[in-house]
């Protein structure tokens, strides 16, 4: 009798352990998806300050595109507004 109350004992500890797991599995893929959230969202941040820093150096006068890069430029460059993706004020004629 004593060892059957024994399995009963560890088949309950079991369980628990089971349940305990699971929890932790619903736990772990919880925190996964913040993290992809928040990962997607940082590399956007980051993204937009690059661009941001880019945009101002473009507003100072200087080229930003790969053809001219750091060249203080007289007018508008389509190459640098395709860098940044900016082409408003510009029409096919």
């Amino acid at each position: 009798m004593k060892i059957s109350s024994q399995i009963n004992a560890l088949l309950e500890k079991v369980l628990e352990f089971q349940n305990e797991i699971e929890a932790l599995k619903r736990q772990v893929e919880v925190l996964e998806q913040k993290n992809e959230q928040l990962s997607t969202y940082l590399k956007k941040d980051e993204k937009s300050k690059s661009t941001g820093n880019l945009i101002k150096l473009y507003e100072q006068g200087f080229h930003i595109c790969h053809e001219s890069f750091g060249q203080m430029r007289d007018e508008d460059c389509l190459f640098c507004l395709n860098v940044i993706g900016r082409t408003d004020g510009f029409t096919n004629d």
